[in-house]
């Protein structure tokens, strides 16, 4: 398998909301964004060398099934990857492995990459899933509704409270309706960044912190700290597994 280049894999990452890609050898740059399995060939058909398509998911499984027939119209060798017990030196807390999402295993793949620390891995999407791993052992995380979904609750579930669209990205308050519930629920995510901070602080007192997610701007107040590392997680623990894979054998 050494002649497989990085321009012939391509990396698929199904999220909540949307379907992101990009060429293994552009993993560490913004991922291209589509609504559908359609689009996404339209651009694989591009490119005319695609031999390999990695993906996760955390959708319907239908979506992945599309995409498993096309690659296969294509002779392109599909992998899905999934929540693993032990991999890349992580071991994962959850006995039950298949409960915990394949996009937070993935975070935690691609921050271990980037931290010989102890650390803890924030994903700012449409959840926020935060998780801390010390010494190679994955201590546990949380889940929290992401800004949106905090906001929309809110405002489905009370009369006289309003919003917008805005996603703050400095920190403060607000003087009318709209910007308070903004602002709240700044605020709240940037309790849980604190929170996340304390418990690590507990463990452990040199750490890393890899933020990434599609909403992470909601950090942007944040001088970024020298223990602090910006990453597009999923993909670019894809491309952990990928190159593991292809280019240098089994992953550890």
């Amino acid at each position: 398998m050494n002649n497989i280049e990085e321009n012939h894999v391509i990396l698929v990452d199904i999220g909540n909301t949307r379907i992101k890609y990009s060429l293994l050898c552009h993993a560490e740059e913004e991922p291209n964004a589509c609504e559908d399995a359609n689009s996404l060939f339209s651009f694989i058909d591009s490119q005319k060398n695609i031999s390999h398509l990695y993906i996760a998911s955390v959708r319907n499984q239908e979506l992945v099934d599309e995409i498993f027939t096309m690659c296969n119209e294509r002779n392109i060798t599909f992998v899905e990857k999934h929540t693993e017990k032990e991999a890349f030196g992580i071991k994962n807390s959850y006995d039950n492995v298949q409960k915990m999402g394949v996009d937070r295993w993935l975070a935690m793949v691609c921050a271990a990459e980037k931290s010989k620390k102890a650390f803890f891995v924030m994903d700012v999407g449409t959840a926020i899933t935060v998780d801390f791993v010390v010494d190679g052992q994955h201590l546990g995380g949380w889940i929290v509704p992401g800004f949106q979904v905090m906001r929309n609750a809110l405002v489905a579930s009370t009369k006289k409270v309003f919003a917008n669209d805005e996603i703050p990205t400095t920190f403060g308050v607000g003087t009318d309706t709209e910007d308070c519930v903004a602002t709240g629920c700044h605020a709240a995510l940037y309790g849980v960044y604190l929170s996340a901070i304390d418990y690590i602080s507990s463990k452990q007192t040199d750490f890393d912190i890899i933020l990434g997610g599609g909403d992470k701007k909601v950090f942007a107040f944040l001088k970024s700290a020298d223990n602090m590392r910006l990453a597009h997680l999923v993909m670019q623990g894809l491309a952990r597994y990928a190159r593991s894979e292809l280019l240098k054998g089994t992953p550890a």
